[in-house]
């Protein structure tokens, strides 16, 4: 746990946002708000550190948390979406705790109101389908399952895009905490579009130089790279000749 703790780094616009809330008197809300943030990250430590990868930071951020894993890119759908579930599960766990603080009087209503308003803010926010939220972690998960790789990553990329354009026509009225926010998402839309031509590139080098785990075998009948999914080993049949994508891979790795 004392290892855990020092992976904790606070983000300089969350400084801003709480001391916004100090000097507003808004101490208990303050204080809610980033217990549902914590423990919400805690329900990823939880599962990641259940499948065995390694924590390299906890970034907590104005709009939440940001536990970044040093896992490959092609992580199982499955564990991809079991990461990126467990904090909202954690949520409804916490939802539970607070529900029976409320039974037997050992919280006010007020403190109960505040909790159950907040809890369920952050839990659908988190759900929203914006880079780098929860909800299109899950979202491209799911998309990985039918389409490539590249694909499922621009079909994702689209509705991140469309989702934040709600979002802000949504709730963009003058507000410094809602403007931090917006500011947040717009920069890791920007970088996650930035990152994603090393990220595909790295995508294809982890199957070349792994032996990876598949659970499907997938024949395509033209030769591109571009049409890799996770958790299928493909084969590409062309001239009435059957190649595998290593042999493809090889070719693209090792050509002079």
């Amino acid at each position: 746990m004392k290892n855990i703790l020092t992976k904790f780094n606070i983000n300089i616009a969350t400084y801003i946002i709480i001391i916004t809330f100090l000097f507003t008197g808004l101490i208990k809300n303050i204080i809610l708000i980033y217990l549902i943030v914590i423990i919400h990250e805690f329900g990823h430590i939880l599962v990641i550190k259940l499948l065995k990868y390694k924590i390299i930071r906890i970034d907590i951020i104005p709009c939440g948390g940001i536990t970044l894993i040093d896992k490959k890119v092609n992580t199982k759908i499955s564990h991809e979406l079991f990461i990126a579930s467990a904090g909202v599960i954690m949520q409804f766990f916490l939802d539970l705790f607070f529900s029976n603080l409320f039974k037997f009087n050992l919280i006010t209503y007020n403190t109960y109101y505040l909790f159950k308003s907040y809890n369920k803010t952050i839990m659908l926010f988190n759900l929203i389908p914006i880079i780098p939220l929860d909800g299109y972690h899950i979202l491209n998960s799911l998309i990985e399952i039918f389409l490539p790789f590249k694909y499922a990553f621009k079909c994702s990329f689209i509705i991140s895009l469309i989702s934040l354009t709600f979002f802000i026509f949504q709730n963009g009225i003058f507000s410094l905490n809602n403007y931090l926010i917006f500011s947040f998402l717009i920069f890791k839309i920007y970088q996650e579009y930035k990152n994603f031509k090393f990220r595909h590139l790295k995508f294809l080098l982890e199957r070349f130089l792994n032996n990876l785990p598949y659970n499907k075998i997938k024949y395509n009948k033209n030769i591109n790279l571009d049409l890799l999914k996770k958790d299928t080993f493909h084969y590409f049949v062309t001239n009435k000749k059957v190649y595998s994508e290593k042999y493809i891979l090889e070719k693209k790795f090792t050509k002079r």
